[in-house]
């Protein structure tokens, strides 16, 4: 996974399988996208509420899990006023076995 070693230290946006995003600094990854993030939160959208950011703290995710990790821009999320921004829950990504 060389090629996640330009995002470390850096803000990483994660997507995971259940539709999951994550924010914060990617501390170090291993051969299988296991990762590590620090200062994380969760940013979850509402259809008919504000997003939320829920803080995590340190934060592991699986390698199986992570489906993209794009890094961000600090400035422009805090200009962004996700209060208003509204979404249906993101769909998983895995197969159903129904």
């Amino acid at each position: 996974m060389s090629s996640l070693k330009p995002y470390l230290q850096k803000n990483v946006k994660v997507i995971t399988v259940d539709g999951r995003l994550f924010l914060g600094m990617l501390e170090g990854f291993d051969n299988n996208t296991n990762i590590v993030i620090s200062s994380a939160k969760e940013r979850v959208f509402f259809k008919d509420r504000p997003t939320e950011d829920m803080e995590m703290g340190l934060c592991i995710v699986r390698g199986n899990e992570v489906v993209a990790i794009c890094d961000y821009d600090e400035e422009e999320e805090a200009v962004t006023d996700y209060t208003n921004i509204h979404a249906e829950k993101l769909k998983d990504t895995k197969n159903s076995l129904i």
